[in-house]
Formats: structure tokens, sequence, C-alpha cells
């Protein structure tokens, strides 16, 4: 005795399967622009010259997306990202430090005491609220494929 089984519709749900298996990659990417422009958003708060928002990058590794700064383009973000302990501020290759004062001219020091800052950890809070950024746009797209 010979059974025939024929299913009706099996190529609808190994199309849908497929549909669905390929959308973690398409929200991997999604994400990691979202991470990006929130970086660049964050960065921007710190702005005088432009060149923290333009040291952010952003590029693909081998199981994901890497997100970051230059250190070449803006050598100051780690200052400005992790903060700095007081310290002393000397000149390195002058007799003294010289900054323009509320008026005119300029004032000039052999050292001056710097009070320390803070610090902004905008990359970790990015890392922090990457993973629900991904979330909320994978289950929007599966929601979308139904």
């Amino acid at each position: 005795m010979k059974l025939k089984l024929d299913i009706a519709g099996d190529q609808a749900v190994r199309d849908r399967l497929l549909r669905i298996g390929s959308s973690p990659r398409k929200v991997l990417d999604q994400t990691a622009v979202d991470v990006e422009d929130y970086i660049r958003d964050e960065a921007a708060v710190h702005q005088r010259t432009g060149s923290l928002v333009s040291s952010v990058y952003k590029r693909r590794i081998t199981d994901g997306w890497e997100l970051g700064h230059d250190p070449r383009r803006a050598p100051h973000a780690v200052f400005v990202h992790w903060g700095t302990r007081p310290h002393k501020i000397r000149p390195r290759h002058k007799k003294a430090l010289r900054w323009p004062s509320g008026g005119a001219g300029f004032v000039f020091a052999r050292g001056a005491n710097h009070p320390g800052y803070l610090g902004d950890p905008w990359l970790t809070r990015a890392a922090a609220r990457a993973p629900q950024m991904f979330k909320a746009r994978l289950r929007v797209q599966l929601n979308k494929e139904g």
C-alpha cells in the first residue's frame, strides 16, 4: 500500500520562514544606524568644533557592527566620555600658559589647577540601549511580516 501526501501551501510557509529568518539581519542593520544617530546626538551636546560628532564611526565586523570614536579625529573624546581627575596643567614647550582674558589682552601663568570633569559616558549609554532598540525594531518587523 502506497501513501501519497500532498500538502497545500507548503511553498508559502517556506517563503515566510525565509523572510522571517532574514529579519534579524535587516533589523540589526537598522539598529546600528539608530545607535549611530543616538551617539552622534549625544556627542553633539559637547560640540565646539564638531570633531566629536565627526569622529563617530560605524563599520561592519564579522558578527555585527562596531560603533565608536576615531581617536585620531578626536583624541579628547576619551576625556569627554570618561572624565578626568583634578590635575595641574603646565606648559609643554613654553615658559607660561596663555589664554584670552575677559576683555582685551591675555592672561599668563606658569600653571593652572584644573578642577577635573565628571564626564558624559554616552557610548556606555548607547551600548545599554542598543538591545532594547534592537528588540523594538525586531518586534515591529515581525508584526509587519505577519
